[in-house]
C-alpha cells in the first residue's frame, strides 16, 4: 500500500511539473492542514498579531505554482519539506517588511493619507508574490491600472479578491459569503493574483 501511495504521489508531482493545476491543487490540499499548523507554529504569538497565516499560505501556493519545476523529489516527505522551506522564507520576508513599516512609522502613515487603503493592501499582496522590482509608477496611475486589470478577471475571481482584500475577510469568511469551499476560494485568489501580476507587470 505504501508503494502505491508513493507511486501516486510521484504521479501527482510529475503532472504538477507539467503545469497541471488540478494535480498541484491536489498536492497542496494533501499537505494543507499540516502546513498551516507549521506556519502558525513558525509565526508564534508575536508575529501572529501582525501576519495572517492564510496570507502566508496563499503566498506559498503562488510560489509553489511558479517554481514546481525546481522541486527535487528526495523521497518520503520531501514535498512537504519543500513547501515548509518556502513558508519559512515567506514568513521572514513578511516579518522584515512589517518591521520596516513599523520603523518608518509616521512617515508611512503620512504617505498613505488620501489613498485607497484597500488598493494599497492588494498592491502589497501582489508585490509580495513578485520577483521583479517595482516600477516607478505613481500611486494614482497604479490604482487606475489595477482597476482596469480587475475588470479582466472572472466574476468569481473579482468577488474572491474583493472579499479577501477590500473587505478583509479571512478565507473561511469569504468561503461562507461565496457559498464555496475554502479550497475553492484559495484557488480563486491564487489564480486572480497570478493574472493581476501578469496584467500589471512593472506597475506593481
Amino acid at each position: 500500500m505504501a508503494t502505491d501511495d508513493s507511486s501516486d504521489l510521484r504521479s501527482l508531482i510529475d503532472r504538477a511539473r507539467a503545469r497541471d493545476e488540478a494535480a498541484l491543487s491536489q498536492l497542496l490540499e494533501m499537505h494543507n492542514r499540516r502546513l498551516l499548523e507549521s506556519v502558525r507554529a513558525e509565526l508564534g504569538d508575536k508575529l501572529r498579531q501582525r501576519l495572517e497565516s492564510q496570507d502566508i499560505m496563499q503566498q506559498v501556493y503562488l510560489d509553489a505554482l511558479g517554481s514546481i519545476d525546481q522541486f527535487v523529489d528526495r523521497g518520503h516527505d520531501s514535498f512537504f519539506a519543500w513547501l515548509r522551506r518556502i513558508a519559512v522564507h515567506r514568513i521572514c520576508d513578511a516579518d522584515r517588511r512589517a518591521f520596516q513599516t513599523l520603523k518608518r512609522g509616521r512617515e508611512v502613515r503620512a504617505g498613505d493619507l488620501g489613498r485607497d487603503a484597500s488598493m494599497t493592501r492588494l498592491f502589497e499582496a501582489l508585490a509580495a508574490t513578485s520577483t521583479s522590482p517595482s516600477g516607478a509608477v505613481d500611486f494614482a496611475e497604479r490604482e487606475r491600472l489595477l482597476k482596469q486589470a480587475l475588470d479582466q478577471l472572472s466574476a468569481d475571481q473579482r468577488e474572491a479578491i474583493s472579499l479577501r482584500y477590500f473587505h478583509q475577510l479571512n478565507v473561511a469568511e469569504a468561503a461562507a459569503k461565496m457559498d464555496r469551499s475554502e479550497r475553492a476560494v484559495r484557488s480563486l485568489c491564487v489564480r486572480a493574483l497570478i493574472r493581476l501580476r501578469e496584467l500589471l507587470g512593472d506597475a506593481i
